[in-house]
């Protein structure tokens, strides 16, 4: 007896109660859905603001007073001011947003790109918000472009500290836009609940609709697995078709620069014909055509001028593509953030741009140990001592060539990747990948010198 008494006592306690949600709607602009364990916040009190319930043609419930566009839920009962209800931590804030005159938000169908200037403003924005209420950020977990319902957004999802010494809180903020107005949505809850809160809250995301949408989507932009393998390997080919790219060009340099200059094969008897008239040269007279002779002359003349434009328009193009990628790269490593692999990569690419420029200009031939910046080496001393032609080049592929390539790749390589970028000025992969050229630069040095250090030794 005691026994079904008990479990019918455990069953009572046990009491599964559907949960309900409701629709509410704001000024006709938008509605989402809520789940009975959040609250609307009133304005007659503390914590929630005026709900009316108003029947017709609206669905759901109306919200009438708003302060500063903003609509706020929170976790039921907490309106109560109990403290039974301040155990748990759960927040919905709602901004609702309209463009100046002049000024539109993007179409909700269209394609937002989430570089890195936006990226860095909304870093900026997220702190000094924090800052107001003694926050502070810790890391963020996500930051990209989604659909809500439709509607294009973007997403931002980061940890900050939690209130009076609480565990850390999850912040998901996502802005959806619809040309003329937009809205951001905040969720926050601490991370020791995410089993409480983290399924209702996507529900309550994914319930958002604008009563007026201008432009529905065309092209779904949700992360899935097969679509992040799918961008994931486009952007590996244009990685590999701009690494490619780089290499012709290299390719045309070197071929260009180290082209070997043509000398006319010349024959006796071409010398001394000319429009079919042998030159004896036993005679003391030469009796020859002038006017085949001028315009064999007029035309060697075009022919010299037209090669010299040649060069220089070639010359001139290869001093624009270098010029211009090393400028490109140099932005682009600046743009994300990469400031401390700035001091080595800014004059390396400085020296390697003024030393091609006068490479390519200067009227001496070319030999390919110039090439490989040889003569630069030379001037600090390194591999000065080397007076054997192969065994100077032998050095050269072994240790030169292969550092060049590896730092112009790495760094070409690093800003074709936005993913690799650091966030907030921290360490990141990108940042690793350019630092590895720098300690190979400094090994080498410190061999090369090391070496020629010990080799000096006897003469001290």
């Amino acid at each position: 007896m005691k026994y079904i008494i008990s479990t019918l006592l455990l069953l009572s306690t046990l009491q599964v109660v559907s949960q309900e949600w409701s629709t509410y709607q704001y000024k006709d602009r938008y509605s989402i859905s809520i789940p009975s364990t959040m609250e609307l916040r009133r304005e007659d009190d503390t914590y929630t603001q005026i709900l009316n319930d108003i029947k017709g043609s609206i669905i759901g419930f109306q919200i009438t007073s708003t302060s500063n566009n903003r609509v706020v839920f929170q976790q039921a009962g907490l309106s109560t001011n109990k403290h039974e209800y301040k155990v748990k931590y759960c927040r919905i804030l709602i901004d609702y947003y309209t463009c100046e005159e002049g000024k539109y938000y993007p179409y909700s169908s269209d394609r937002l790109d989430f570089d890195i200037e936006y990226y860095q403003t909304l870093l900026r924005t997220t702190k000094k918000e924090l800052q107001i209420y003694n926050a502070q950020l810790l890391d963020v977990i996500s930051a990209d472009t989604c659909t809500i319902n439709n509607c294009l957004a973007t997403k931002f999802v980061y940890r900050r500290t939690g209130y009076n010494e609480n565990s850390p809180v999850i912040v998901a903020t996502y802005i959806i836009f619809n040309y003329s107005e937009c809205v951001r949505i905040t969720f926050s809850f601490r991370e020791t609940e995410q089993n409480v809160w983290l399924n209702d809250l996507v529900k309550v995301k994914d319930s958002f609709q604008w009563m007026n949408l201008y432009h529905k989507v065309v092209e779904v932009m949700d992360t899935t697995k097969d679509e992040v393998i799918r961008e994931g390997m486009e952007l590996g080919v244009s990685t590999v078709w701009k690494v490619i790219f780089e290499i012709i060009l290299g390719c045309c340099f070197l071929g260009f620069i180290i082209k070997p200059k043509r000398e006319k094969d010349t024959n006796i008897e071409d010398i001394l014909t000319v429009d079919d008239t042998k030159v004896d040269l036993n005679d003391t007279i030469i009796n020859t055509p002038q006017i085949g002779t001028t315009s064999k002359h007029k035309a060697a003349q075009h022919r010299d001028v037209r090669n010299r434009i040649c060069k220089i328009v070639k010359r001139l193009l290869l001093t624009i593509v270098i010029i211009i990628g090393s400028c490109i790269i140099c932005i682009l490593m600046g743009d994300y953030g990469y400031y401390i692999n700035c001091y080595f990569y800014y004059p390396f690419y400085f020296i390697v741009t003024t030393y091609y420029t006068y490479l390519i200009w200067r009227k001496q031939e070319v030999y390919s140990e110039d090439i490989v910046l040889y003569p630069l080496l030379k001037k600090i001393g390194i591999y000065s001592d080397i007076s054997d032609s192969y065994a100077l080049r032998k050095k050269l592929l072994l240790s030169v060539i292969p550092l060049s390539l590896v730092t112009i790749l790495t760094s070409l390589l690093v800003v074709s990747i936005s993913s690799l970028a650091p966030e907030d000025n921290e360490v990141s992969i990108g940042s690793l990948l350019l630092g590895l050229p720098v300690i190979a630069w400094e090994v080498f040095f410190v061999y090369v010198y090391g070496r020629k250090w010990l080799n000096n030794a006897h003469k001290i």
